[in-house]
C-alpha cells in the first residue's frame, strides 16, 4: 500500500475536511483519507496513487495543494 501526503492551504474546519475527504475518496485506488486540520495536511493510502488526479481533486473541492510530504 502507497501513502501520500500533502499540506492544504485554506482548509480549516470539519466542513472543508468532509469536502477534501469526498473528492479525494473518489479518486482510482484511494483506500484511506485522513485529515488533520490543526496540521493543515492529508494522509491518502492506496494502491497506484496517481499524484496529479490526488492534487486535482484537492483543488477541486477548493483547497491549493502547498506541497507533497514524504509520508
Amino acid at each position: 500500500m502507497e501513502r501520500k501526503r500533502y499540506q492544504v492551504i485554506g482548509m480549516s474546519c470539519e466542513h472543508c475536511a468532509g469536502s477534501i475527504r469526498e473528492e479525494v475518496g473518489q479518486v482510482a485506488g484511494v483506500v484511506h483519507v485522513g485529515v488533520d486540520l490543526a496540521a493543515k495536511s492529508v494522509l491518502v493510502d492506496g494502491e497506484h496513487l496517481d499524484d496529479a488526479l490526488l492534487r486535482t481533486a484537492i483543488t477541486e473541492a477548493g483547497y491549493e495543494v502547498a506541497e507533497t510530504v514524504t509520508a
